[in-house]
């Protein structure tokens, strides 16, 4: 899978809805190539009107799956703002000061993070591996843990993590995790600042012990020409010695 960032993305969506109609057999006199100018209506007017298509959303867990194993932004830029209007908010502070929280309820130190954004990548964004921990363990005592951890990459066979090991590691299909990364571009150096690479998740050591990891490696200058790949894979090897190693 790739992401495409859709320069006007209103006028995309609205092309697309148009030829949709037109593949169901709905005649439409617009042109798809027209820029949108007409407003949304009222929130209460949309029940007024004559509904000409029904589209209903995956579940959760999808796109639950999407955000984890592609780290796909824009999902998880979304998830506090769909908390916010489940329950009738409409900001993004509404949907982090609700996502607080949940996570409060779950047993987390909310002292321990901070959060600006939904992706990690804001300013204000920071996480202690403690506090990925904690969520780990108590998120594993949920009813949705089984949707969230079929969401997260698998060590060495997809998403994310598909090439932090070598195809033939100990360690391969054993790990479960998300991984973070932020860069910079460094342009007095003509290199990149990595300011974070993690990876969270649950593991099976090879005696068959359940651990819950999370690691962090921060601000390091990375040479000219380097990606935050080779750190990756740094990680990847630390689950090796994890799996192998563990009591």
């Amino acid at each position: 899978m790739r992401v495409y960032a859709v320069e006007e993305p209103a006028a995309f969506a609205r092309a697309l809805f148009i030829e949709c109609l037109r593949q169901e057999g709905i005649r439409i006199s617009a042109s798809p190539l027209q820029t949108p100018t007409a407003e949304l209506p009222e929130k209460d007017g949309y029940g007024k009107l004559e509904r000409v298509a029904l589209f209903t959303s995956p579940p959760l867990s999808e796109a639950v799956k999407v955000t984890l194993k592609v780290s796909h932004n824009l999902y998880a830029s979304t998830l506090p703002l769909l908390v916010a209007a489940r329950k009738g908010k409409r900001t993004l502070a509404d949907g982090l000061r609700l996502q607080g929280e949940i996570l409060k309820g779950l047993g987390v130190d909310v002292q321990q993070i901070s959060f600006g954004g939904g992706a990690g990548g804001a300013n204000a964004d920071a996480v202690t591996p403690r506090a990925s921990v904690q969520l780990l363990r108590s998120v594993a005592k949920q009813p949705f843990c089984s949707a969230l951890q079929a969401g997260l990459p698998v060590l060495g066979e997809d998403g994310t993590l598909v090439d932090a090991v070598a195809a033939k590691s100990p360690a391969r299909g054993k790990v479960q995790a998300k991984t973070g990364t932020l860069y910079w571009h460094d342009a007095m150096n003509d290199r990149s600042l990595l300011t974070s690479k993690a990876l969270a998740g649950v593991m099976t050591t090879i005696r068959g012990r359940q651990l819950t990891l999370a690691l962090y490696l921060n601000c390091v200058p990375l040479p000219r020409g380097a990606t935050p790949t080779r750190e990756g894979k740094a990680l990847g090897t630390l689950c090796e010695i994890i799996y192998e190693n563990a009591p």
